[in-house]
């Protein structure tokens, strides 16, 4: 009994820790003038309760992983903390010059702000999750680091980029592309053209899909961190694998003064929707992965 009530609170503690970690980056690094006169105070009334929606489901996944791995303390801390960098700041810095940088929407030096902030909220919740565990030997981060892309296979990651190239296209166009205020917000046209006109014309630009290949990769080395770090069934390291990149796309509902409502929730469909099967995909690519044998009992 005494065992179930730790795990309850431990659990709780975890979700009211992240809710916090979320919001402390923000006083510490204040969002400037510019944003704050966009936000639409009526969507901000739906800001906590999807906070703590985004906080209890981010919380059952890595809760999840942290309950089926045999790691611990400092290596566990590092492993989570650099998957999560690739996986959140650095992906999402990513994502906002690519994107937002052309649309003049925010002014550069608020990309590093969000950069920064996300980083401070993602490494403290790593360090909150590898302290739910017993504590460790500490041992050099360089190692670590280095253990990290020990085995990679980096045939596999080329094609999961690929594979994240076609998905991305797909949920993209067919999902948050179907919505007239997203077209509107992006080319300031309702217009929509096919989807093998807008294919072939990425496919083009250069630019467009080297990022988005680079993308993949990161993706792709994150993806292959965490799951490492599960030490379960195939079927218990895929499902926990799909709910953290899952959780990519929850994110993106709250309410900011960047996006317009509508633009949140097409984008918060496409890109949970395409990230809940990019996780499981991947998953299932290091199944075979330096033909490791991975165990068939539940925990």
């Amino acid at each position: 009994m005494k065992t179930k009530i730790g795990r309850i609170l431990s659990f709780l503690g975890l979700v009211f820790g992240f809710m916090l970690l979320y919001i402390i980056p923000t006083q510490i690094i204040p969002v400037s003038q510019s944003l704050l006169n966009r936000i639409n105070h009526e969507e901000m009334n739906t800001f906590f309760p999807l906070l703590i929606i985004f906080s209890i489901y981010t919380t059952c996944a890595y809760w999840l992983l942290i309950r089926n791995t045999n790691q611990n303390g400092f290596p566990l801390f590092i492993k989570l903390a650099f998957a999560n960098f690739m996986l959140y700041p650095l992906m999402g810095l990513l994502e906002s010059v690519f994107w937002l940088n052309s649309l003049h929407i925010v002014d550069s030096n608020e990309f590093i702000k969000i950069f920064l902030r996300f980083l401070i909220t993602y490494t403290l919740y790593s360090l909150l999750l590898s302290l739910c565990k017993k504590k460790g030997y500490f041992n050099e981060i360089g190692n670590q680091l280095k253990n990290l892309f020990k085995g990679i296979m980096w045939f596999k990651i080329a094609i999961i980029s690929v594979i994240y190239f076609i998905i991305y296209n797909i949920f993209g166009y067919y999902v948050a592309w179907q919505f007239e205020a997203t077209r509107l917000f992006y080319t300031g046209s309702k217009e929509i053209d096919t989807f093998f006109n807008m294919f072939t014309s990425n496919v083009s630009d250069f630019s467009f899909v080297l990022f988005h290949i680079a993308r993949g990769i990161i993706f792709g080395i994150s993806g292959y961190i965490l799951y490492n770090i599960i030490d379960a069934s195939k079927i218990r390291k895929s499902a926990i694998l799909t709910l953290i990149f899952g959780g990519f796309g929850f994110q993106i509902i709250l309410p900011n003064p960047i996006f317009p409502e509508i633009v949140r929730i097409s984008h918060f469909i496409e890109t949970t929707s395409s990230m809940l099967l990019f996780g499981f995909i991947i998953s299932v690519m290091f199944f075979t992965m330096n033909g490791e044998n991975v165990k068939n009992n539940c925990k």
